[in-house]
């Protein structure tokens, strides 16, 4: 068994985690990109290739993240006839404001309050975010006197939210369906170059986002967390069958009360830091790419893998 996947986002941990669980281990990976990708030991395969749609024609299992509805578009995920771990119908919810407001309706998760542009106030700050998973780059703040200057060249799909003084975490998961539960596998923080200004604007810098730290939340806090997660696997089984299978993430800003701001329907890259949550419930800390793997492996050994792929 091979599992394939795009070297980018969180490929380096999903390639560990399968080498560790015994599978061979495969990359589409750009010519630029090659060098580094070139000298891991833990690849079997490295494909070097500017077009990252080869990878639709994997024979492999494909394991999504982050950066593949960027590059190869969801209509072509959907339509490939590849093995994907996962549901691949899922990837889409993150990437129209449409499709995560409905979703996090339908779980009834808290939602930050968003506003049209007539209804914003001179002197109040507002948080402008960008449709689409872009890594934040797009995204930025500003007063309600600026936003209609500033929102004259925004050519994509944007939302006015409430800038909430708080914080933002990024809330990881895995769902199996072979052991059927839910699983709490970290915590993180994003580090963005905004964070220069403290969260409030002193000049324009962007929300592109670095990389993460790890969290730890007060306790008390992670039960109201977890059933937002529940919540989550159940609204999205009854919209978009089979539901959740594996890695998904909860978003949040936090100021005293949960308001979700979005989530990611695959592999956050914010587990790319590891977390003891994991240990819960494995046993030992273990990255969601080896979860991935052990899912896999679990799905092989009781023959069931066609309910973890699609």
């Amino acid at each position: 068994m091979i599992t394939s996947t795009i070297a980018s986002h969180s490929a380096l941990q999903i390639i560990q985690g399968a080498k560790k669980e015994g599978f061979k281990t495969r990359l589409y990976v750009s010519p630029k990109r090659k060098p580094f990708y070139a000298s891991l030991p833990l690849l079997d395969e490295l494909r070097v290739t500017e077009d990252m749609s080869k990878i639709l024609y994997d024979e492999g299992i494909i394991i999504p993240h982050g950066s593949f509805v960027a590059y190869l578009g969801i209509e072509n995920i959907e339509r490939s006839k590849a093995k994907f771990f996962g549901n691949k119908r899922f990837l889409k919810w993150e990437t129209k404001f449409e499709l995560v407001n409905k979703a996090l309706k339908k779980a009834n998760i808290p939602q930050v309050e968003s506003f049209d542009l007539s209804e914003v106030k001179d002197n109040e700050l507002y948080f402008v975010r960008i449709e689409g998973p872009k890594g934040g780059s797009e995204h930025f703040i500003a007063y309600g006197r600026d936003l209609e200057e500033k929102l004259k060249n925004v050519r994509t799909p944007y939302k006015i939210e409430r800038f909430i003084d708080g914080i933002f975490i990024y809330v990881h998961f895995f769902y199996s369906p072979i052991k059927e539960r839910l699983e709490l596998m970290g915590v993180d923080e994003r580090l963005v170059i905004a964070d220069a200004n403290k969260r409030r604007p002193f000049k324009a810098l962007p929300y592109t986002i670095v990389g993460n730290k790890l969290i730890v939340l007060r306790e008390s806090l992670i039960p109201e967390i977890y059933d937002y997660g529940l919540a989550f696997v159940e609204a999205m089984h009854n919209l978009e069958k089979p539901g959740i299978i594996g890695p998904f993430a909860l978003h949040f800003a936090y100021d005293g009360e949960f308001h979700c701001i979005g989530f990611a329907s695959r592999i956050d890259g914010g587990s790319n830091v590891n977390h003891w949550y994991s240990s819960l419930y494995n046993g030992e800390e273990i990255m969601m790419g080896l979860r991935i793997a052990r899912e896999i492996r679990l799905a092989l050994e009781e023959e069931r893998l066609d309910e973890v792929i699609t």
